[in-house]
């Protein structure tokens, strides 16, 4: 593959902490054994200066973390934006912390899309997938649609949420109620983060009864990766891992503190990674390996043939959620989104 020049998609973690503490996510458990931090306001600086004098295409201001997090992040969102005019700026959050304040601080920014990591409609459902309060979010996220449009911004909010068993019976609510406060909503598969969640969580977190779950688990064997020539990911401390997988830090590439982004982009550990890639080797690599695991997409006629032999309670539940997936597929395509529904 013909690596680019300057990666066209970078990521930059202001801040490593997180205030939820969500199943489906590394973050609870990496984060007692991994160093936690904020970015120097220096580096940050010097590294968004890097990055405008080049034709980067996304930017986002966060990785492994909730971005607000970090007390300056609308501040330095509002940095990399004008500083990148040309680039798409996108950030993702919990929405827990999306206060009046900074949520009308985001709405003065140019940005592309504003992601709302949303896994519920209700109270409880909140506090069993993220352990954050779900009303002080659903709130939050009206206040900020108020403040994108008293301000007649161009800024895409968007609210997804990912498949598990304890959300199921909420889809179709939360498609109505986003839908009915006019914000976009999607629907996305569940994964294992490169094997960096526990075997057995995993699978009590899969939306069916068994084997229907084990029979949607896709397996590919990832012997090259498009992201090694296209974009790049730095950590709070300096770090530049491959990917929003290594949660670990298993695939460092260098240090931004110590070297520009273009001299670690075009470095020995960058261009021996890529050799592997070339050769149909990546899988060699544990972390790149593990990425191609464990990915939950349901082939709809495959899935409804085995449900049908099934006469329990349990597979009557999981042929209605099919069927209400596949009524909200037919009704808006792209509601289901990352190969969720194939």
């Amino acid at each position: 593959m013909r690596v680019s020049p300057f990666p066209v998609g970078i990521q930059i973690e202001t801040t490593s902490r997180c205030n939820a503490k969500c199943g489906f996510c590394p973050h609870p458990v990496v984060s007692k054994t991994e160093p936690q931090g904020v970015m120097e306001e220096s580096l940050y600086r010097r590294l968004i200066d890097e990055v405008s004098e080049y034709p980067v295409q996304l930017l986002q201001p966060f990785l492994n973390n909730d971005p607000l997090m970090d007390r300056q992040i609308v501040a330095r969102t509002e940095y990399m934006a004008r500083k990148n005019p040309h680039a798409q700026v996108c950030i993702t959050t919990n929405g827990a912390l999306l206060n009046q304040d900074i949520a009308e601080g985001l709405a003065e920014l140019r940005l592309h899309t504003i992601h709302i990591s949303s896994n519920g409609l209700t109270g409880d459902t909140y506090r069993d997938t993220m352990k954050i309060d779900g009303y002080t979010v659903l709130r939050n996220v009206n206040t900020l649609r108020d403040c994108l449009r008293r301000r007649g911004s161009r800024t895409r909010l968007v609210v997804t949420a990912i498949l598990m068993k304890r959300n199921r019976d909420e889809v179709a609510l939360m498609r109505e109620y986003w839908r009915s406060r006019g914000v976009e909503f999607y629907l996305n598969p569940l994964n294992d983060r490169a094997g960096n969640i526990d075997v057995a969580e995993f699978a009590d977190m899969l939306p069916f009864a068994e084997p229907a779950n084990q029979s949607q688990l896709h397996n590919w064997q990832m012997t090259a990766c498009q992201s090694l020539y296209t974009t790049l990911a730095v950590l709070w401390n300096g770090d530049v891992v491959t990917c929003c997988m290594d949660w670990r830090r298993d695939n460092v590439m260098g240090n931004v503190r110590d070297a520009t982004i273009r001299e670690v982009w075009e470095g020995a550990q960058y261009r021996s990674i890529r050799a592997l890639s070339d050769a149909g080797r990546l899988d060699e690599r544990p972390l790149c390996n593990g990425c191609g695991h464990n990915r939950f997409s349901i082939q709809p006629d495959r899935l409804a043939k085995q449900l049908t032999s099934g006469a329990d309670a349990q597979s009557e539940r999981d042929r209605e959620l099919l069927g209400t997936l596949v009524h909200l597929r037919e009704q808006s395509p792209q509601l289901i989104q990352l190969g969720l529904m194939q």
